[in-house]
């Protein structure tokens, strides 16, 4: 009441005086407020208290109650989530057997694990809530408090530039140390023991796949290679060879490796640019027509949303190109598989054929409307092309379960499976006498696109998949002749007008003059 008694410029000077003497009163306050250098140690050094929480809240429904790795989402995983209890850690720069350090385990927490349940928590959790958590987790092991003095840690020797003569030797290295037997041949993850391998508490385990080091989990590098192989990973059949490489040996191994990959992660395009060719497109999908560069990845995931689920796929990607003609449209398809699945019983349980399936909408609509990717709906009904027990079918689907094969086949293809890599075309004329069932191409159109892959060794079929996106498809238009024809005929006539005007200008200088 008083308060607005008080004059406008009254008023304005109160406020004026409490805002003085709250900022006078500040350093007062702060006597005993930590420096900001104390600030960040604190953030480094961390609590268990606020760890304990951190864990509750974030990770005990992978790794467990009590840190053993059986949360309620353990058995969806593969590979399976850490077990605190065991002190074995796998990305470390520790040799082998020995803890991770600190920087070790801030490391994965904050990068996470590409290809596995462990997601990157550095933009979830602050700095100080993520070295608070380790100090939690080091309270599931005792060999964390057994330990005494600064762990030792592995050095990366001074480095061996790639070149054709270090590959050519880590290539020999590789053999010779039967890295194959669990790798493969070409580093696809498909040796021969590939499907035999379990970790220390007898959960399977798989290979890496050495093509792809955007999935490595402790860093696709040459650098970061040589380092795995002289600390091993813990718990799993992947020894270190420190004691068989030196330095130069493991440059010559780690360039090799490295080299198995491309130098930069495949770009995601999100549109299929398919050629136009004359003549016969080849069905053969390792025909020179078919250029090795010329190919769009797609990730593929999981099919999750409908019983029965795949929470564990195999297969990350597929790799995508196209060509038509002025009659048919053929696409070519190649994904990592580490074996050829037959139906049967297999090492890890019930095996079954290993499929694939182009999807598209079973017409095209307005604008860039797209039926519902898993399969379509009643309104929206997909056309799908497949791949399954060496045959190629053609089906129109309204939902995940209300799939029809189509009798008249107009689909064909061929397909190959070596060294852990599928390799398929299928083909289809551009326009059918069946314009409600079978989509009609058209150039110069998006037309939608989508795939889904079955590993029977990992025990998919039916829902049990994984699955892409829509992306998209576009049929270039040919490009005219003239295009290629006027713009030369134009530059030689501009540059005669020159010719023919410097001329003309000459002839008339002396004129001037006079």
């Amino acid at each position: 009441m008083r308060m607005n008694r008080l004059g406008k410029g009254k008023r304005r000077t109160l406020f004026c005086v409490l805002g003085l003497m709250l900022i006078t009163a500040i350093p007062l306050w702060a006597e005993d407020a930590p420096s900001k250098s104390a600030m960040v140690e604190d953030a480094a050094a961390g609590d268990i208290e606020t760890g304990e929480k951190v864990y509750r809240k974030r990770c005990i429904f992978c790794h467990g109650d009590e840190g053993g790795g059986d949360g309620v989402a353990s058995e969806r995983l593969m590979p399976k989530p850490r077990d605190f209890t065991m002190g074995l850690y796998k990305y470390r720069t520790t040799p082998s057997g020995l803890l991770p350090t600190d920087d070790d385990l801030f490391r994965v927490i904050s990068k996470g694990l590409p290809g596995t349940g462990m997601p990157a928590w550095e933009k979830t959790l602050s700095e100080q809530e993520r070295h608070s958590v380790i100090k939690f987790i080091k309270t599931f092991s005792k060999k964390f408090e057994r330990q005494k003095g600064p762990l030792q840690t592995m050095t990366v020797g001074p480095e061996i530039a790639s070149s054709p003569d270090s590959i050519e030797k880590g290539k020999a290295l590789f053999k010779e140390m039967e890295c194959f037997k669990c790798h493969g041949v070409s580093g696809r993850g498909n040796g021969p023991s590939a499907l035999e391998l379990t970790d220390d508490k007898g959960d399977p385990i798989r290979p890496r796949n050495l093509t792809k080091n955007w999935l490595f989990r402790g860093g696709g590098e040459a650098r970061d290679i040589y380092m795995r192989f002289n600390t091993g990973l813990n718990g799993t059949p992947m020894p270190s060879f420190a004691d068989s490489l030196d330095n130069e040996k493991s440059w010559h191994l780690a360039n090799y490796v490295r080299s198995l990959s491309p130098a930069e992660k495949p770009p995601l395009n999100v549109v299929i640019k398919t050629r136009r060719v004359a003549g016969e497109i080849p069905v053969d999908p390792d025909d020179p027509a078919w250029r090795s560069d010329e190919f769009n990845q797609f990730p593929m995931v999981g099919q999750v949303i409908r019983h029965e689920r795949n929470f564990m796929p195999t297969l990350t990607d597929v790799r995508v190109s196209a060509l038509y003609n002025e009659r048919e449209i053929a696409l070519r398809v190649l994904w990592d598989d580490p074996t050829a699945s037959k139906a049967g019983e297999g090492l890890l349980g019930p095996t079954f054929e290993d499929a694939l399936a182009i999807q598209f909408p079973a017409k095209t609509y307005e604008g860039l409307t797209k039926p519902y990717f898993l399969m379509g709906d009643d309104k929206h009904p997909v056309q799908l092309w497949t791949w399954k027990s060496g045959t190629f079918l053609e089906s129109n689907a309204r939902g995940i379960d209300k799939e029809d094969l189509q009798t008249s086949q107009g689909l064909k293809g061929s397909v190959k499976y070596d060294d852990g890599q599928y390799r398929l075309v299928m083909k289809r004329m551009l326009k059918t006498e069946d314009a409600e069932s079978d989509l009609q191409f058209e150039v110069g159109k998006f037309i939608p696109i989508a795939f889904h892959a079955w590993d029977g060794d990992n025990g998919e079929t039916l829902t049990k998949r994984a699955i892409s996106h829509w992306y998209f498809l576009l049929m270039e238009p040919e490009i005219p002749k003239q295009v290629y024809i006027y713009p030369p005929l134009v530059f030689v006539g501009v540059l005669g007008l020159m010719f023919l005007l410097q001329r003309k200008l000459r002839r008339t200088k002396p004129s001037e003059k006079s």
